[in-house]
């Protein structure tokens, strides 16, 4: 690690499962499923964390049958808050590539959250696939205090 990098202090305080469903009437078994996924960050000053939530929706026919929406909750050691944090602008900057190992540790989660919730039904055929997060996450995310970031 070069002089001028930053190693970035951080550990799990939390994983919530925001939203779990399962819509029998929308699914056949006979039909092509596709897979929507979003993933925002946000922020909570007092904690000095960053929560990354992920949802995911399989759907058929644009109808969803198959949702989870999963919170992780970071804390940022103490240094690596003042050197992501600006004061003047109000906005903490996650360089691409820590927001996406952030999101990468969520999407995981999710990914054993809809295994156990699933688990013993025919649903459970339905598994987060890998995701390449760079294609997501395109640069550095800067999210204002107060705010969720896309």
């Amino acid at each position: 690690m070069g002089e001028n990098e930053l190693k970035l202090q951080f550990r799990l305080i939390g994983i919530n499962t925001k939203e779990f469903a399962v819509v029998e009437d929308d699914f056949s078994r006979k039909e092509p499923s596709n897979l929507g996924a979003s993933v925002n960050f946000g922020i909570d000053e007092e904690k000095r964390a960053i929560s990354v939530d992920t949802k995911f929706q399989f759907e058929q026919k644009k109808k969803p049958f198959l949702i989870i929406s999963v919170r992780c909750g970071f804390e940022l050691g103490a240094q690596t808050w003042t050197k992501l944090f600006n004061e003047e602008t109000n906005n903490l900057l996650l360089p691409q590539n820590f927001a996406s190992h952030l999101a990468v540790i969520t999407v995981g989660t999710t990914r054993g959250v809809l295994h156990e919730k699933t688990n013993h039904t025919p649903f459970n055929a339905f598994m987060l696939p890998l995701i390449n997060l760079t294609e997501m996450i395109k640069g550095d995310v800067s999210i204002k205090l107060g705010e969720k970031k896309e």
